[in-house]
């Protein structure tokens, strides 16, 4: 490793003619120089490579990824906010038979963002940097978020792929995971998928990274056809099918059931048996979390936390906050509950996190005026979806079927603040065009060095 060079000594300014004492160079062990420039962040990490051979071949080391990697997941938290870029097509441009299919240019883009800043400043303006636009990668949609890696997917109307992103370098892969759209419909707003799910994550032990395909089959007794791909070998394979019903198979993409990644695992809500959907003919008995290892590509099932004996108004919500697998529902329409799963594989471990009145999230099931909408009608549609947790563990983030932006809520001083983010934009003309922010692809991120080859 080359010395870092430090002078203790400075000649006195008025003896020009003084001999220096040579300067003694200290040199740092590579251990200690690989902790300090662990704390760094991810651009200056990448600049610092041109320093030496040495330095870039310490920066580019897998076990100093890591290390990085571990220091980044617990500083400065980040999330992606998702924005859709609407701008309209002159008629002029098209024929006038193409007008309802193509008098709309959409654009879909994917931003990472500070979480601290977000409770720091609830109300604010985001600007869109072209490099987020997902069209560019040619691509349409996020699947996921693991270890800095974003999982996007694009395609067109015969053939689907997936492409793996680090934002950070600002390095993308090539297309991989081809497949042929599986029965795509029309009216689906990303076709492509047709009645697949799809979600990844990361088997620690190996490094290995994962994508499953999962696809409700009702004429396989209501199994699940279950395919695997892991990268670099680039061949679907046939896993075992689930051996209950995920929740996430009766509502489609970018659901607020879909699989939530954490420590090597993929978890879902799910249910013993199948169901013509009404959660008022549901029993709690009924349901369990479904976990798939991706080391062993096994399944393990969970059970709900011991308090919940009696269906809530909605579904419950499956989640991670401050590294632990959560479940989360309505309590009685006065409460809702968030449990965390101190030791995860330990249905025993559900530990109560916190308790929050209706009252103090200001909620009202009663928010519609309009007389076709009543209270049963709303309370059984209403969704409240804890995305994130601050560092210090004080502040959650709520998405909410009321409010088209997120909620905070800090529980220590009982305040909530309502946030709205504005977006702007170069990417499309602003001449007829809108911009908005959806939450729904909202994913845990944070910088970091893994590489997507």
């Amino acid at each position: 490793m080359r010395p870092i060079l430090v002078s203790s000594s400075t000649p006195p300014p008025h003896c020009v003619s003084t001999i220096m004492t040579p300067v003694t160079p200290v040199v740092l062990p590579d251990d200690l120089i690989a902790e300090l420039l662990s704390f760094l962040p991810v651009k200056s990490l990448v600049r610092l490579k041109c320093v030496s051979k040495s330095w870039k071949s310490l920066i580019s080391d897998p076990s100093f990824v890591k290390l990085h990697l571990n220091r980044s997941s617990t500083r400065n938290p980040l999330f992606t906010i998702g924005t859709l870029h609407i701008a309209a097509i002159p008629i002029a441009a098209i024929p006038i038979d193409d007008v309802d299919d193509r008098g709309l240019e959409v654009g879909y883009s994917v931003v990472p963002y500070s979480l601290n800043c977000l409770i720091q400043n609830p109300l604010f303006t985001l600007s869109v940097d072209p490099y987020h636009h997902l069209g560019d990668k040619e691509c349409s949609l996020m699947i996921g978020s693991c270890n800095g890696l974003i999982l996007l997917a694009g395609g067109d109307s015969q053939l689907g792929y997936f492409r793996l992103w680090n934002p950070a370098t600002m390095t993308i892969s090539p297309n991989f995971g081809y497949f042929v759209r599986f029965h795509g419909s029309a009216t689906h707003p990303f076709p492509f998928l047709g009645y697949y799910n799809f979600t990844f994550g990361c088997d620690n032990s190996t490094g290995t990274y994962k994508i499953v395909a999962s696809n409700y089959n009702p004429d396989r007794q209501h199994r699940m056809n279950v395919r695997i791909l892991s990268f670099g070998d680039n061949v679907w394979r046939e896993i075992q099918s689930f051996p209950v019903v995920p929740i996430h198979s009766y509502f489609g993409e970018n659901d607020v059931h879909n699989a939530v990644y954490l420590s090597s695992t993929l978890n879902w809500l799910a249910i013993h048996n199948d169901f013509d959907y009404d959660i008022k003919n549901l029993r709690v008995e009924q349901f369990v979390i479904v976990s798939l290892d991706l080391g062993t590509e096994t399944y393990n099932q969970y059970r709900l936390p011991r308090d919940f004996d009696e269906m809530p108004s909605a579904l419950p919500i499956v989640a991670v906050l401050g590294g632990f697998l959560c479940c989360s529902y309505f309590y009685k329409e006065t409460d809702f509950l968030i449990w965390q799963m101190k030791e995860l594989g330990n249905d025993n471990s559900w530990t109560q996190f916190l308790k929050i009145s209706y009252q103090n999230l200001q909620i009202n099931h009663d928010y519609f005026g309009d007389e076709e909408f009543n209270h049963e009608k709303i309370k059984y549609h209403f969704q409240l979806v804890p995305l994130l947790l601050s560092e210090d563990a004080d502040t959650l983030v709520f998405k909410n079927s009321q409010e088209s932006h997120p909620i905070l809520y800090n529980w220590r001083e009982n305040r909530v603040e309502q946030t709205k983010v504005t977006t702007s934009s170069t990417i499309i003309n602003d001449n007829g065009s809108s911009n908005s922010t959806f939450w729904c692809s909202t994913k845990v991120y944070f910088e970091s060095l893994v590489s997507i080859f």
